[in-house]
C-alpha cells in the first residue's frame, strides 16, 4: 500500500548529501512536495538531520539550491530525503531556467521574471 501524501515526479540533478561534516555524492531520481529521492552511497539512518545540495548545469554556469532536512529512509539504492523547504516548482523552474544556454538574455530574464511574479499553480501547492 502506497503511504505517500505527495506525488512523486521524476527529476534528475546531480546532488551532495552533507551529514556530520560528512558529504556524499549522488543522483536525485524523484521529488515531491516536502521529499526526494537521491540515490547515493554510504552509512545512512532514518531520522538523520542533513542538508540536499542539487546543481544544475548549463555550460560554464552552475547553479546550486540547498535545502536542510532529514533522512526519513535508508536503503542500498539511497536516501529519501524531506524538508519542509523542499519545492518541485522552484526545482523544475531552476532547471527549465538553466536550459536557456545561447538563448537571447532578453528571453532569459522575461522568463525569470515571470517566474517570481507568478504564483504557483495551486496544485503544487496542495
Amino acid at each position: 500500500m502506497e503511504r505517500r501524501k505527495h506525488q512523486r515526479l521524476t527529476f534528475s540533478a546531480p546532488a551532495f548529501l552533507e551529514k556530520d561534516t560528512r558529504v556524499f555524492f549522488g543522483q536525485v531520481k524523484d521529488i515531491s512536495q516536502q521529499g526526494m529521492f537521491l540515490a547515493v552511497h554510504g552509512d545512512h539512518r532514518s531520522e538523520e538531520d542533513a542538508a540536499v545540495s542539487i546543481y544544475f548545469i548549463s555550460g560554464p554556469i552552475t547553479l546550486s539550491v540547498t535545502v536542510p532536512g532529514r533522512v526519513v529512509r535508508s536503503g542500498s539504492d539511497g536516501v529519501g530525503f524531506s524538508s519542509p523547504h523542499l519545492d518541485p516548482y522552484l526545482l523544475m523552474t531552476c532547471e527549465s531556467l538553466m536550459k536557456h544556454e545561447g538563448e537571447a538574455p532578453e528571453r532569459f530574464m522575461a522568463d525569470f521574471y515571470e517566474f517570481i511574479s507568478t504564483p504557483p499553480p495551486a496544485a503544487v501547492l496542495s
